[in-house]
Order: C-alpha cells, then sequence, then structure tokens
C-alpha cells in the first residue's frame, strides 16, 4: 500500500530590514526590524510609537528592555518530534499514531520554537524531502526540505519579536537512493537559498575571535545576548554517524557550515549543543551540560508512551533539568488523550530554571504583545498550498 505525501509548497517573503537595538550585533547577523532607541516594527516598515505593544494598520511596535541581558541559553521553549508527521489513517504503530499542525501552526498557536526536520536527498527531483519512513510512514506537512523552510522563514518575516527558532535536522540514509554525505554542498546550498547567513546563526559567527566553538560557548561571553538574534533561526545537526562525519569533515571543521553539531563530548572542540532525550536518566548529564553553557534538547515524551497513559512525570522532569528545548509530539490537544505537553506560565518562553538571572520574565523573552502579525494565513494537514501561498 502506497502512502500519499502531502505536497506544501509555498512562496514566502522574507522581510529582511536593518535592526537597531542597545546591543551590537554578532558579525553577519542581521536581527529583523526598525525603529530608534531598540523600538522595533512588527510587521511593518510603518510603525507607530514605541509604547509596549499598541498597533497601527496591523503593525506593532516591540521594545524589550533586557535584550541585552538575557541570553538565549537563558530561555526555555517547547518544540515538537518529527514535527512535519502526519499519521496514516489508522497509524500501522501507535508509536507513529501523532499528527501536528503545519509548522506556521505550530509557531502561531502551539507556542513552538524548536523544531525537528528528517530530510533524505531525492535523485528523481533533484532535492532534499521531508518524511519519516517511506511508503509505510511518509505523509507530512511539507515535502520539499525548502517548502518547510520556506514556511517558517514567512512565519518569522511576519513575527519578527519573536526568540530564535531551533531547528535540527536529521539526515535519514534508510531508503534513500543516495546518502546524504554525498550530497552535502546541495543541503548548504538549499537552506542558505531560504535562510542566508545573515537570517541564521552559524558557528562562524558564534565562534568569533574565540579559538574554537566550544570555547566561545564556555569561556568568550557565550551565547548572544536575545537582541543579538531575535527573530533569526539556528539549526543544528541531528547525527552521531557518516552524516555528522562528512558535515564536520570528520570532527575538525565547522568553517563555513550552516548548522551546528552535536558531538556527544561536552570536551570537543566543536561542542555547542547535546540531545538527551531522557530527562530523567539523563538529568545528570543535562544538569552539567546546562551549567557549562551549552544547549540542550530534551524529550518530554516518547513514542505516545506517557500521553496515552496519561502520565506527564516524564514532561515535569524535562521542565526541571534545565534543558532548553522541550520536544513532544503532543504539543497541543487530542482527543481522548488525556495529556498535552506545556511550558508552565510561558507566553510561550519561560525562564530557564537554571541559567535565568533574577531579573528574566516570560515576556521578556517573548511577549505576546509584540506579536501582532502582518497579513498571513496558515493551513492545517492536509490542506495543499499553491505556488502562489494561497
Amino acid at each position: 500500500m502506497i502512502v500519499t505525501r502531502l505536497v506544501s509548497a509555498t512562496a514566502a517573503l522574507l522581510a529582511c530590514t536593518t535592526a537597531l537595538c542597545s546591543c551590537a550585533p554578532v558579525p553577519g547577523i542581521a536581527p529583523h526590524g526598525g525603529g530608534d532607541s531598540g523600538a522595533r516594527d512588527s510587521g511593518s516598515s510603518d510603525s507607530g510609537s514605541s509604547d509596549g505593544g499598541s498597533s497601527d494598520g496591523g503593525a506593532t511596535t516591540f521594545d524589550y528592555p533586557l535584550d541585552d541581558v538575557l541570553r538565549l541559553n537563558h530561555a526555555q521553549v517547547l518544540g515538537t518530534h518529527n514535527s512535519y508527521h502526519v499519521a496514516h489513517d489508522p497509524p500501522l504503530v501507535v508509536e507513529w499514531g501523532y499528527t501536528h499542525a503545519p509548522l506556521d501552526v505550530q509557531l502561531e498557536e502551539q507556542g513552538v520554537r524548536q523544531f525537528e526536520l528528517d530530510v533524505r536527498y531525492e535523485p528523481e527531483t533533484g532535492r532534499f524531502e521531508v518524511y519519516h519512513v517511506p511508503v509505510i510512514d511518509e505523509e507530512t506537512t511539507c515535502l520539499a526540505f525548502v517548502d518547510c523552510l520556506q514556511t517558517i522563514a514567512a512565519w518569522s518575516a511576519a513575527h519578527p519579536a519573536h526568540l530564535p527558532i531551533f531547528v535540527l535536522v536529521e539526515p535519514k540514509d534508510e531508503g534513500a537512493p543516495e546518502p546524504f554525505v554525498d550530497h552535502v554542498d546541495d543541503f548548504e546550498a538549499e537552506l542558505r537559498s531560504v535562510f542566508p547567513d545573515d537570517r541564521h546563526l552559524t558557528p562562524d559567527a558564534l565562534q568569533g575571535e574565540a579559538d574554537t566553538l566550544r570555547d566561545a560557548v564556555l569561556d568568550a561571553g557565550g551565547w548572544p545576548v536575545l537582541g543579538q538574534i531575535r527573530g533569526t533561526v539556528i539549526f543544528g545537526l541531528l547525527d552521531g554517524g557518516e552524516a555528522r562525519d562528512a558535515y564536520t569533515r570528520n570532527g575538525t571543521s565547522l568553517a563555513g557550515r550552516a548548522m551546528f553539531a552535536d558531538m556527544d563530548d561536552p570536551a570537543h572542540p566543536l561542542a555547542s549543543f547535546f540531545l538527551v532525550d531522557d530527562p530523567v536518566a539523563g538529568a545528570a548529564s543535562i544538569a552539567s551540560a546546562v551549567d557549562q553553557g551549552f544547549l540542550v534538547r530534551t524529550r518530554a515524551d516518547a513514542g505516545s508512551e506517557e500521553p496515552l497513559a496519561g502520565d506527564d512525570s516524564r514532561l515535569q522532569a524535562a521542565l526541571a533539568s534545565g534543558a532548553h528545548f522541550l520536544s513532544t509530539d503532543y504539543p497541543a490537544p487530542v482527543e481522548g488523550v488525556d495529556y498535552v505537553a506545556a511550558i508552565p506560565g510561558g507566553t510561550p518562553a519561560r525562564c530557564n530554571p537554571r541559567t535565568a538571572p533574577a531579573a528574566c520574565t516570560s515576556t521578556a523573552l517573548e511577549d505576546p504583545a509584540f506579536m501582532n502579525p502582518a497579513p498571513h494565513r496558515a493551513l492545517r494537514p492536509g490542506a495543499t498550498r499553491s505556488p502562489a501561498g494561497g
């Protein structure tokens, strides 16, 4: 039985304007927005005054007073696992029985700020495509990798006051005619066709003049303050095998690369973020990495086990762990399931319980009053986007 792929094609208008804020920009990074004295305009270049959320013609100005204090690793946000996934009806296995809304709906309505995309190179189409398992579990809200990125880019351009969005990319070679390692340059070209280097934080930009990327994270000021990277995206490679070896040049360099990589070892010169899936068994590992300054993604639930049992103990452990990104298959209520993952007190983020300074507030990280979008439509799973975005 062939499972139909749900193709999603969109055209994104990525509004790149110059940001003026009280903190110096990261070299090569241009945060969204414009205005004077740190006040920026959400959704329009013709905004009213900065009044903490006034709107004028569909635009909302924004001014985050702590944007030169709070850093990326001071936040804790919700993420989704296999963020593109649409369940087969009926699911072939229980673990695959979850369906996600399109990426822009997750951003707009569910407060998601971290995604995970599985990619395979398809020689017949000459592009990377996003789905789970060939034939038996390949329904998706955005088939082309570029379409997934354009959906994120369009939402980001319409909501420039947002926290940075962390996108994990997992190369999948099983069932792929040609391996990822043969198409690293093609992958980088596709990513940068939507997010050029001034629209996302690169390893080179973070490292700056530090001797190593690890030194930049731990010893040279750490992750950028939010005023330097607000409204941008960060990419991370989710792989520990041949794809990572090829991407990092056998663990020696990320120079010129678009993505960071999980190197498994906190002592590695390229170390910047880590995946620790189990927040219970891995609590000590998460705490150690977070306290050193690394970013950490963990999973609030896995395989639908906790959600179907109505058990939030793993979610609570993830929240308490200090991990920055809490990945779930259930970011919104599902009929018949007594479980939903959420960040308590989040707007949608909350201050990280291990790292945030005392002055931190959820609205200082991201304030809903500043998120009034420019005209933008979102589609539900199963809908098809026309090339014109209609």
